[in-house]
């Protein structure tokens, strides 16, 4: 089943080039399917590449996942452009 990724995020496009089924979160709405929710809090220095890693994971799931990052806003990354936050 589909990842539903939120808009801007650079795994998307990976994951695309991988085959693994991922859809924006526009698209994932027009879908009649009711999908898990799983909240993520990404504290590894190296976040675009483990949001990729746990993304590939979740897409073994035979559910639709719909995925939402948490950012912690107190707390500065020191290792992740600020666009990507």
């Amino acid at each position: 089943m589909p990842i539903n990724i939120p808009d801007g995020i650079p795994a998307f496009d990976v994951l695309q080039r991988e085959n693994i089924f991922c859809l924006r979160s526009a698209e994932a709405k027009q879908q009649d399917i009711r999908p898990i929710d799983v909240l993520l809090l990404n504290l590894m220095p190296k976040k675009i590449e483990t949001e990729i890693h746990l993304l590939r994971m979740l897409s073994n799931s035979p559910l639709q996942v719909n995925v939402e990052f948490l950012r912690i806003s107190e707390r500065p990354s020191k290792h992740t452009p600020i666009e990507h936050m």
